[in-house]
């Protein structure tokens, strides 16, 4: 919103960490997995820092975002369109010479920041994978698992909790205004969490660094190791544990039909999961007509309690069921069926929001205008379509502003506090009222009938994905040489990158892209979707998922 980008440029930034990720795992776990791993970490854990500081950076460089007037767009009034070669978000491009192009910035920094996110985060996923694998005994291992890959679902579920919370506060800090969070000017801190999490993540940094290479009391535990593995592999033939040979040993792994299928397994998982952490509040948002911050605080409570679930769940079932490798893909091959089913409820949708022009025709029209809003009962207004500002008709519609509405007058509300309200809008049927009134803001929706059946169904697929997580990294590692473990760990995560959570997110956002029935514009091009239609939104989306599935 802040910075008029698409889902699917949203899509692009959240798959900048993948690109990082891919480009550096296999250098990081086949140097860094003969090494001192915890210093690896540590030096990643302070990129991962870095780069959210990085991130929230376009917010202190940027002009500061000025909401301006909130309902003057009235028809006829003297609100004229910007030039749109003096654009406020452009102006400032010129003064940075690593974002030379106008379309870098402020994309540039998101896209930097992920970056950095993605470079860091790959030493804590790989090295710290195989750091406690070799510091604890087997039947412990997935346990330690479980509980590693608990705070990965507990970790981003908070953000979305607390980044919803933070959206409540506006974003200039110092600032005092007079509109509401309900209000399409209102814009969030959403810098806050991302400079606020680096300074912690750098700060976590530095006892990361301290620990040893191999932990006090623990040489016993790795004696014996290497008999441990699957199938009796101890060694990939000809390898001799140099640098020089990555190709020889990726071949190896290439060619284990094991390893392989699970990490295809794992490529399709990553991908929905990318996808729908990038855009599960959006999709919320828009199904049940959520404000950002309860979308953001529905999911991050769901994501809580189904991911943690099915992390210790997943660890708990292989450590105490003594499971063997057959056995862990036969549970891994049930919670994926048990996923696949409960995602059908993606197929279906709330009604949408009565938007004239957009899911029903204008009143007196049989046609739905193009992006311009024109309709015969506005054509005498000459109405600025880069400013949405969505009223509420007497008649239970919403309009995409008081102009498009042919509202004339505006007056204050005597029944309602602090709200606005319009007369004399030409376009709302003179039978809802005498005066054709409305009101600021999106028309109210009835709850949907079945959004708890939505929920319920959403918790049982998120829970049977992640319950299939933690065994499938114990299949890997016990179909691989104990010494080729942190390497085979790179492998997986090169081709989950490539493959899924990649093409993941840009995947999702061009599905939600595809369901927009209302941008807003900036000199008469697209900018970030408004409103999206629930029947196209929803079957987009489940085919996707069931696909994927």
């Amino acid at each position: 919103r802040r910075f008029h980008l698409h889902s699917t440029e949203t899509g692009l930034i959240a798959s900048s960490y993948d690109v990082a990720s891919c480009l550096l795992v296999l250098l990081i776990t086949y140097i860094g997995g003969r090494g001192h791993k915890p210093l690896w970490i540590g030096w990643g854990v302070l990129v991962i820092g870095i780069g959210s500081i990085v991130f929230s950076l376009p917010h202190f460089f940027a002009p500061t975002y000025l909401y301006g007037e909130e309902i003057h767009n009235v028809c006829n009034s003297t609100i004229e369109q910007g030039k749109c070669s003096e654009s406020s978000l452009k102006k400032y491009m010129y003064l940075y010479f690593m974002f030379k192009c106008e379309s870098y910035y402020p994309r540039g920094f998101f896209v930097v920041g992920q970056l950095l996110h993605g470079a860091g985060g790959t030493t804590l996923f790989t090295l710290g994978v195989t750091y406690l694998d070799e510091n604890v005994k087997q039947i412990q291992s997935s346990l330690y698992h479980g509980g590693l890959y608990v705070c990965a679902v507990l970790g981003p579920a908070m953000g979305f909790i607390l980044g919803g919370q933070f959206l409540t506060i506006y974003t200039n800090l110092s600032e005092s205004v007079n509109i509401s969070e309900s209000s399409s000017l209102w814009v969030g801190a959403w810098w806050l969490g991302f400079m606020g999490g680096g300074v912690v993540v750098v700060l976590l940094s530095v006892p990361i660094l301290m620990l040893p290479k191999q932990l006090p009391g623990t040489s016993h535990v790795r004696v014996g190791r290497e008999n441990e593995v699957h199938g009796g592999q101890r060694g990939f033939p000809g390898v001799r544990n140099t640098w020089t040979d990555v190709w020889t040993s990726g071949m190896v792994l290439l060619r284990n039909p094991t390893f392989i299928l699970v990490t295809l397994a794992g490529t399709m998982d990553s991908a929905l999961v990318m996808g729908i952490a990038t855009f599960g509040p959006k999709y919320l948002e828009s199904m049940f007509a959520f404000t950002p911050t309860q979308a953001s605080t529905y999911f991050g409570v769901l994501t809580i309690l189904a991911g943690v679930t099915g992390q210790l769940l997943g660890g708990v079932v292989v450590s105490k069921a003594r499971l063997n490798v057959p056995g862990i893909l036969k549970f891994c091959s049930v919670c994926s069926l048990i996923a696949a089913l409960s995602s059908l409820m993606y197929f279906h949708h709330c009604p949408d929001v009565k938007f004239a022009g957009a899911t029903i025709p204008y009143s007196g029209d049989i046609i739905i205008p193009s992006i311009d809003h024109k309709a015969t009962c506005n054509t005498q207004c000459q109405c600025n379509v880069d400013l949405y500002d969505p009223v509420c008709g007497a008649d239970g519609v919403t309009y995409y502003s008081p102009c498009v509405a042919g509202c004339t007058n505006v007056f204050e509300n005597k029944k309602k506090i602090n709200v606005k309200s319009l007369d004399s809008c030409t376009c709302i049927p003179l039978n809802t009222s005498s005066h054709q009134v409305a009101n600021m803001g999106v028309c109210g929706t009835k709850s949907c009938a079945t959004q708890n059946l939505f929920f319920a169904m959403f918790f049982i697929s998120i829970l049977g994905t992640f319950s299939a997580g933690t065994p499938a990294i114990q299949v890997i590692m016990r179909v691989v040489p104990f010494t080729q473990r942190s390497f085979a760990i790179g492998v997986k995560f090169v081709i989950l990158r490539i493959l899924g959570s990649i093409p993941g997110p840009i995947l999702f956002g061009r599905v939600l892209d595809l369901a927009c029935v209302v941008w807003s514009t900036e000199c008469g091009k697209h900018g970030f979707c408004q409103l999206y239609k629930n029947a196209s939104l929803s079957a987009n989306m489940a085919v996707l998922i069931v696909v994927l599935k």
